[in-house]
């Protein structure tokens, strides 16, 4: 568990080390306002135990308000069913595009307010006595996919994007060396962005914010307005997806 903030009731946490070696590893986080939580991205059936019994260290599961999914992925909610029990009185936040998929998920119980379909364009979610907002992401990689921001620590929780895998060996919390991080980050990207278009979308609305800290859903946490800055400039001029499968127009 890794406290990144703790403010005058504010708090958020990131578990970073739940995911069993030789799977995908993924980043969960928990943000909490005057004892209001909203979960991010909790994962899978495989981190589901632990990541209950870690996130009950920072907050009781009664107070988690909202769970939030960035995408549609198995990393980020193949879990749901499970946390769909854990989390009874929770909200699930989810793009509009996936509503239609929570079926699969888990069987429907008679109501469909238990979710809040996430326009395209983003919204604000009251929690405590702040608002988070969250951020339009299409396309990188999901075509429905949000990141998720938070005013009172400045963190922008980001999905995939500034996503990182290690090899077997290196691992880290922070990626304070942006130069040499970024060999553990380009290969992903320019795969699994889908085009540099939709990276400087996501990276103009990025900068329109105050960010000190982009936590992704896997690897290091890029953390200081400078290795911000540095993140976004890179990813701007990344070419990736369709202009590396296909190449320029």
């Amino acid at each position: 568990m890794l406290k990144l903030y703790d403010v005058n009731g504010h708090l958020v946490v990131v578990f970073r080390d739940l995911t069993p070696k030789g799977v995908v590893q993924t980043n969960q986080a928990v943000f909490v306002d005057h004892g209001e939580a909203l979960l991010a991205d909790p994962s899978g059936r495989i981190v589901f135990n632990r990541l209950l019994s870690e996130l009950n260290r920072a907050v009781p599961i009664s107070r988690v308000k909202y769970v939030f999914y960035s995408h549609q992925d198995p990393d980020v909610s193949g879990a749901a069913a499970s946390w769909r029990l854990a989390a009874m009185d929770a909200k699930v936040l989810i793009s509009q595009y996936w509503v239609r998929f929570v079926p699969h998920m888990f069987p429907p119980n008679g109501t469909d307010d238990f979710y809040v379909p996430v326009p395209d364009e983003g919204m604000e979610v009251e929690l405590g006595e702040t608002k988070l907002l969250l951020v339009p992401t299409h396309f990188l990689h999901s075509p429905a996919a949000f990141s998720l921001y938070d005013p009172a620590s400045k963190i922008l929780f980001s999905g995939d994007v500034g996503a990182s895998l290690f090899p077997e060996g290196v691992d880290y919390d922070f990626a304070d060396d942006f130069d040499s991080h970024v060999q553990y980050m380009e290969p992903f990207h320019r795969r699994f962005m889908a085009s540099r278009r939709a990276c400087r979308a996501w990276a103009a609305a990025v900068r329109r914010l105050d960010v000190e800290t982009i936590v992704p859903q896997h690897g290091a946490i890029l953390r200081g307005r400078g290795t911000v800055e540095r993140f976004l400039d890179w990813l701007e001029g990344l070419e990736c997806g369709v202009d590396v499968l296909y190449g320029k127009e």
